[in-house]
């Protein structure tokens, strides 16, 4: 049932299911923005958008919570397989980047510069994964138009 090779997109899947999913559950808990946050970003310009610093934090919250949606449909598709099609995982590593970027600039703007450098490691960490699933994908998707091509 199951292969070796799985097992790595079983982890990846369940890693950022972890870390996406307590981080977003955690922020919707909160039921509104987060005095940490209002500490964090109260004097940065971002305080002057309209809804004060709603519009921030609700970003972050609706891409962490897209991310888990993106990884819980990609194992109830079975992605982990290695012959299958992996498409919501990389969509799901794919708005990973893009929030580390998000996450990353906020960091950078407080002056909290080793967790900019954190955001920039999870990034690149990020970065391969995705490089690992698409060749992945890619090769289940060769493989499954030569079977086709074949019948």
């Amino acid at each position: 049932m199951f292969k070796l090779p799985s097992l790595k997109f079983i982890a990846v899947q369940l890693l950022y299911l972890v870390t996406f999913g307590l981080a977003s559950l955690r922020k919707w808990e909160a039921g509104g923005v987060q005095e940490s946050f209002r500490d964090q970003f109260g004097e940065s310009w971002l305080a002057e958008l309209p809804g004060e610093l709603a519009l921030p934090y609700y970003t972050i919250v609706i891409l962490e919570s897209l991310i888990v949606v993106l990884f819980i449909i990609s194992l109830f598709r079975m992605e982990w397989q290695s012959n299958s099609d992996k498409r919501f995982m990389l969509y799901g590593l794919i708005v990973s980047l893009f929030t580390f970027v998000v996450l990353a600039y906020g960091l950078r703007l407080t002056g909290q510069f080793q967790g900019t450098a954190n955001a920039f490691f999870y990034f690149g960490c990020t970065l391969f994964a995705l490089y690992i699933t698409e060749k992945a994908s890619s090769a289940s998707v060769h493989k499954s138009e030569e079977e086709l091509i074949e019948n």
